[in-house]
């Protein structure tokens, strides 16, 4: 048995699943990027087809950078800027120019990743036990720039010295909202699903609240904040996570002066075992039908990346209590921790080791 109580604490370990690693209009046809993430080197591309795809960054024949001299490109396919090894975007390679027969061991040797691009974004699909992908991940439908004006993301990223057990757990964590985000529930109902888990709730601003406020904000966020006190308008929101580290939430809010609807997408992808990526995106749309100003568009966007970033300052410098002392006004975080254990265990017996072993 492991001498820690929880899997996902484990150096070393990250979890099963998808991981956003960048927006789809971050990479651009006949592009290639580097990414560091797992603790691993990486390497992201777009072939010809418009197919985006990722393997690992070091040719198995004696180790160069696929992305050095950035990045050999053609059709489909990287090849290695030392020796001209060619691979496919799952990692099969598929010629070597100076070879007259590929080795059999030479055709699988470099890892692809599975990807799915959808609603913007691009994510990757990570597993220490090399299974299948898992299809749990939505699409968002109002994505886009078809009707409704929602256009596309307005996101903000940064990496932070953090655990990814430190960031799920605000999706239980009701009692930190007066504290950190200025505002009062009135309403908090966490729904566990397989691979889901659900915070519905409505919370108000007040005047009794505290706020957290990020450094270097193009605004006054407590003036903003002052303003909506007097302007409370009619607002809801449901979050959902989608397996351990994609966060969607939509809200609708009905105002004296405007009323919108908006989906976030909140995430966090494992750097290596200290820092993690953290990105906030958001689309918003008028309720309606009505058309939003691109000023309260802009405003929006930089508000909602302003209450993530109020979560941040918090996470880059807690610690993580895997013992913690709760209350009864503490949300279900043992019951959060319980089923966020799956994605660090084989799939098979996952429950029962965390239930029974972990607990």
């Amino acid at each position: 048995m492991s001498d820690y109580k929880y899997a996902f604490l484990e150096p070393g370990r990250f979890a099963r699943g998808w991981h956003i690693v960048a927006f789809s209009r971050e990479l651009a046809v006949g592009e290639v990027q580097r990414l560091h993430y797992f603790n691993r080197d990486l390497v992201l591309f777009r072939g010809e087809s418009g197919t985006a795809a990722v393997v690992d960054a070091h040719c198995p024949h004696l180790g160069a950078h696929l992305a050095s001299d950035g990045g050999r490109l053609s059709g489909d396919t990287i090849a290695c800027p030392f020796h001209g090894w060619t691979f496919k975007g799952d990692g099969e390679c598929v010629a070597i120019p100076y070879a007259s027969k590929i080795p059999e061991r030479a055709r699988h040797a470099l890892r692809g990743w599975p990807l799915r691009e959808a609603s913007g974004f691009i994510a990757l699909w990570h597993d220490p036990w090399n299974e299948p992908p898992e299809d749990y991940l939505p699409e968002i439908p109002d994505w886009g720039h078809g009707e409704g004006g929602w256009g596309d993301w307005h996101f903000h990223r940064s990496r932070i010295r953090a655990q990814p057990c430190d960031v799920i757990e605000n999706i239980v964590d009701i009692a930190h909202f007066p504290h950190v985000h200025g505002g009062e529930v009135k309403a908090f109902e966490n729904r566990f699903g397989e691979r889901t888990v659900t915070q519905l709730s409505t919370v108000q601003r007040s005047a009794n609240a505290r706020m957290v406020i990020p450094p270097g904000l193009p605004f006054d966020m407590e003036a903003v904040n002052e303003q909506a006190l007097t302007q409370q308008a009619d607002a809801w929101g449901d979050a959902t996570y989608h397996g351990p580290a994609i966060m969607y939430y939509y809200t609708e809010s009905r105002g004296k002066d405007v009323s919108y609807k908006s989906w976030w997408v909140n995430y966090h992808t494992p750097v290596n075992d200290t820092e993690v990526d953290l990105c906030s995106a958001v689309i918003v749309s008028g309720l309606d039908g009505q058309p939003l100003a691109e000023e309260f568009v802009q405003q929006y966007a930089l508000g909602a990346h302003a209450a993530f970033g109020s979560d941040v300052e918090i996470w880059k410098d807690k610690i993580y209590q895997a013992d913690p002392i709760l209350c009864d006004g503490d949300g279900p975080i043992n019951k959060l921790r319980r089923w966020y254990e799956q994605f660090y265990l084989p799939r098979q017996g996952a429950a029962g080791e965390s239930a029974n072993q972990r607990d």
